[in-house]
């Protein structure tokens, strides 16, 4: 049987978002309008 493994994404991105109600819709809009596209988004409430 041949193993299957998901393949991990070459960066991560890391946004701490306490606070940023404001910007947070364009934050994300941007990174994801962005021609690279082997990424992770990772969404932080650090507050």
């Amino acid at each position: 049987m041949q193993e299957q493994h998901k393949k991990q994404p070459e960066i991560s991105i890391i946004v701490p978002v306490y606070k940023t109600e404001r910007f947070l819709s364009a934050c994300i809009s941007s990174i994801l309008a962005q021609t690279f596209t082997d990424f992770e988004l990772i969404l932080v409430d650090d507050g």
